[in-house]
């Protein structure tokens, strides 16, 4: 939900759930509680007879699995606090794998408790047999804790509200548009209200004992830290990884602020029928066992951790901003995992920023092209050395004037009403000797407009002297070959010449052979 290129992507079942359809084997839908909120146009009904469409057997409320566990809650709550930390509820698959990861000596204060899920997956196997399960909801972790070992066999596929969305619109099915279809007989007693911050709690007679919420992992993190350091003496925690409880989960819809979602919920809540007729239902487990499974790391070094974040400008304390932009708690560890080949340094932001920045200055600094920059009353926002050099004023003395009093603004005006580009148009500056090529564009982003100015007068020098010498080398080349013509025409008089005076010398000299001479 974070990242805003969504560059996770999440598995779906969607196939294998298809597969499922087109088996023998009846397909039911465990729907989270949530529902009410998911489909805000449409009733519970109505969402029950679109499922029936898409060809799902039975339909289900996972809050019939929710009041089973609650009544295992109170079981224990009962019993009166026996640990020295409390218990830690376990509805919340990503809580329990985020103690059995990274805190595997609190995994003993993990309720031995199942999921709503895990015991209403275990009722519907029990009531249909040989059916296959198929849970709906709005949260990421039932994919990863239906692929638990230990619930081998119980979920068959786990489908979010967002990808039922997406099925429905795609077989051209409007759930608004539908009659509402009849509950479960399963739905006989149902805790709705599980989707929301202290959902658990509300179901629970403390008698006297202190119960804890805490949503979002900063505070379920807060807790685990606390029952680390020296106990807690609450007998009860309730733990939900996300801030807003399961409604404001990955997979719910946001069509609706999350405000607006819970009071649909309590709505929900308080609608809720008396069952007509109550069907005997199978008797199930409701317990669960959890086991830790550390995530191992691999240690290092103060002076490897320094020298990774030195590599990205964090030299002290407090240059670690600890900001979490990278997706770690901290620097250090992201130095870690960039030691462990899991992060690359440049997945810091700050740092990143701070070099384009710095690269952004050099290149303005570095430049030969003057650099102006002004915001839309034409007022000088930035002057780059290459500006000072070519139009002789400091930087510090012109910044904050409007731009007309250093050159002609009507470029710069142009481009700031009409927001289309100036490239490449000669200007002179007579009084500074200057002849140049200017380039101004809008910067929209930012409300400004940037002037590019290149100094071309040495170029144009030094084609003017290079066209003198053009066009004297012509003169030179013509005057050539005018003499070489005249040389050529004089060298042909002399030959034609001497050519006559040969044929006349021949001619006699044939008659005087011929006998035919009289001189």
């Amino acid at each position: 939900m974070a990242c805003p290129q969504q560059a996770k992507e999440i598995i779906s079942d969607r196939l294998a759930v298809r597969s499922m359809l087109l088996g023998k084997a009846p397909v039911c839908v465990s729907i989270a509680p949530a529902l009410a909120a998911a489909w805000p146009k449409a009733s519970l009904g109505q969402v029950i007879t679109a499922l029936h469409r898409l060809g799902f057997a039975h339909v289900s409320q996972t809050s019939v699995g929710a009041a089973l566990v609650s009544r295992a809650y109170q079981k224990i709550l009962d019993r009166g606090r026996i640990h020295a930390n409390p218990l830690l509820t376990t509805a919340c698959p990503a809580v329990v794998k985020l103690v059995e990861s990274y805190y595997p000596d609190l995994v003993p204060f993990l309720a031995p408790v199942a999921s709503p899920l895990i015991a209403h997956a275990r009722l519907l196997k029990a009531y249909f047999e040989g059916a296959q399960v198929v849970f709906i909801g709005p949260c990421l972790a039932k994919k990863e804790e239906a692929a638990r070992p230990q619930h081998s066999g119980l979920v068959d596929g786990v489908l979010l509200y967002s990808e039922i969305a997406e099925w429905l619109e795609e077989e051209g099915i409007d759930p608004a548009k539908l009659p509402a279809s009849e509950w479960s007989e399963l739905d006989q007693e149902l805790a709705a209200l599980y989707p929301t911050t202290g959902g658990l709690l509300r179901y629970l007679d403390a008698k006297d004992q202190l119960l804890l919420g805490a949503n979002g992992l900063e505070q379920v993190t807060d807790v685990l830290k606390g029952m680390r350091e020296g106990g807690l003496t609450a007998s009860l925690v309730e733990c939900n990884a996300c801030a807003g409880g399961c409604l404001d989960g990955p997979g719910m819809p946001r069509m609706e602020s999350l405000a607006r979602r819970k009071e649909r919920l309590h709505r929900f809540q308080a609608s809720l029928p008396e069952a007509k007729a109550k069907v005997s239902l199978p008797v199930v487990s409701t317990s669960s066992d959890y086991r830790p499974h550390p995530v191992t790391a691999t240690p290092h070094t103060e002076a490897e951790i320094l020298a990774v974040l030195k590599k990205i400008g964090k030299t002290t304390p407090d240059a670690e901003l600890n900001c979490g932009a990278c997706g770690y708690a901290s620097c250090r560890e992201k130095a870690a995992a960039v030691l462990d080949g899991m992060a690359e340094p440049d997945m810091c932001m700050p740092y990143m920023r701070s070099r384009a920045e710095s690269l952004a200055n050099r290149v303005m600094e570095s430049t030969a092209n003057a650099i102006i920059v002004v915001d839309k009353d034409l007022i000088i926002q930035d002057f780059n050395p290459a500006a000072e050099r070519m139009f002789m004023r400091q930087a510090s003395k012109v910044i904050g004037l409007p731009i007309g009093e250093i050159i002609p603004d009507e470029d710069f005006r142009s481009v700031c009403d009409n927001g289309e580009w100036i490239v490449g148009k000669r200007v002179v500056y007579s009084s500074l000797g200057l002849v140049t090529m200017q380039t101004i564009n809008p910067m929209q982003s930012q409300d400004l407009v940037m002037g590019v100015i290149a100094d071309v007068t040495k170029f144009e020098r030094q084609e003017r002297a290079f066209s003198n010498v053009r066009a004297e080398t012509l003169d030179n080349a013509q005057e050539v070959i005018n003499k070489q013509m005249r040389v050529a025409q004089e060298i042909a008089g002399l030959l034609g010449e001497v050519t006559a005076d040969s044929k006349m010398l021949l001619l006699r000299l044939i008659k005087l052979v011929q006998g035919d001479d009289e001189g």
